[in-house]
């Protein structure tokens, strides 16, 4: 991935001014590059995308994800109202325990994609950060009398640790306890002194946990977190290296993989759809749909080309174009490039022979299994990544290049 290809997506204020992180003097001391993403100020690398990529795969990376919106639902009948707006039964999550699910329109369509957490006293909501403002106003429309949503984006900061060491990191430094004991549990902790909801999820197809902390507080678990040990096994990450990990992972970018105009089926989120339920936003158009079967899938692509292909690119067997490319990019682990897009079910099977249409060249390219890596069963090849800099003038305050 070129350093510069994620500096406009889903940019909905892209020439406006844009909003800054609770961290984002911390990520110019580091020397970050910045970038527009979503609205937000984001740091895009600090030393290369294909250094911070291996740093995930090898040892831990660290993330700031707080341009992520973060919503909190309360009430005695939080749970069923959301319920009625997303496509997975929620009634047998317990406190502690997370879910990822879509919210759907009436025509059975994507409008965001989200994990929610269920907390005793109600339901934390993690949503993607172009579509923050949608969602709560959505979600308010839809609330009987006596529930609230609370947006708690601006009061708090997230973080992601991210990585083979980065729950060792964290037993060192919040005591075992702190550690949730499976994938999409979470817990309440004190890590390195700051009072942290600890979130054992991620986007990058690694081990790791994300924490969710008073925006006042996160400048002490950020260094905390940075200063773990002496061999840099903790260093920051961007977004450059998130959004090549997560397309390694086969994980969806909304905006790209998915959209109001993608069905959960369409795009093989079949397994957290449950159409017995009654009385649910789409229910129907869901039901429609999924006898009729999808009218495109979610595929992924290999080409040993050189060329990346790019959203938008179409995807073409012999003269006919069965479909288009929603993320591409090369994959630093497999060194070539991969892609995501949707063709004529036909089309989806693994092992077919299709041409990707990029700037005028015709790519050679093969349907493949997803994920493109797995944890503990791709090998990852020995990266040496250069050195942090540290030279970098002033604090880089307000810089958004």
């Amino acid at each position: 991935m070129d350093d510069d290809d994620l500096t406009a997506q889903n940019d909905p204020t892209r020439g406006g001014e844009l909003r800054l992180l609770p961290l984002h003097r911390e990520h110019g001391r580091l020397c970050a590059r910045f970038a527009p993403f979503a609205g937000w100020s984001m740091p895009l690398l600090y030393t290369s995308i294909i250094d911070e990529h291996f740093q995930v795969r090898h040892r831990a990376g660290l993330f700031d994800v707080s341009h992520m919106g973060r919503l909190f639902l309360r009430g005695p009948l939080a749970l069923r109202a959301l319920e009625r707006l997303v496509a997975s039964n929620l009634s047998r999550l317990a406190p502690g325990e997370a879910r990822y699910t879509v919210l759907l329109t009436p025509w059975g369509g994507v409008l965001d994609d989200l994990i929610v957490y269920r907390r005793a006293d109600g339901l934390q909501l993690v949503v993607n950060a172009a579509r923050t403002a949608e969602d709560r106003s959505w979600i308010e429309e839809h609330l009987p009398e006596g529930t609230t949503l609370d947006d708690l984006t601006e009061l708090t900061a997230l973080l992601a640790l991210q990585g083979p060491a980065a729950l060792d990191v964290l037993a060192r430094l919040g005591g075992p306890a702190a550690v949730p004991p499976r994938a999409f549990t979470f817990t309440q902790a004190q890590v390195a002194g700051v009072e942290a909801t600890v979130m054992r999820t991620g986007y990058t197809g690694e081990e790791g946990v994300e924490f969710m902390v008073d925006g006042n507080d996160a400048p002490a678990l950020w260094h905390a977190l940075l200063a773990a040990d002496a061999d840099s096994t903790v260093r920051p990450c961007g977004l450059g290296a998130r959004d090549t990990l997560r397309l390694e992972a086969a994980l969806l970018l909304y905006g790209q993989d998915l959209t109001k105009n993608t069905t959960p089926f369409e795009a093989r989120l079949g397994w957290l759809t449950d159409v017995d339920r009654s009385d649910f936003m789409g229910r129907e158009a869901l039901l429609e749909a999924k006898a009729k079967g999808p009218e495109k899938l979610l595929v992924g692509l290999r080409t040993t080309a050189r060329s990346i292909p790019r959203p938008g690119d179409e995807i073409a067997v012999g003269d006919l174009i069965v479909g288009k490319i929603t993320s591409g990019s090369v994959s630093p682990v497999l060194g070539h490039p991969i892609a995501l897009g949707y063709v004529l079910p036909r089309y989806a099977g693994v092992g077919t022979e299709v041409l990707l249409l990029v700037r005028g060249a015709e790519l050679p390219a093969q349907v493949v299994e997803r994920p493109f890596y797995r944890r503990g069963v791709t090998p990852v090849p020995n990266h040496v990544p250069r050195s942090a800099r540290t030279d970098c003038p002033g604090d880089a305050e307000g810089a958004e290049a």
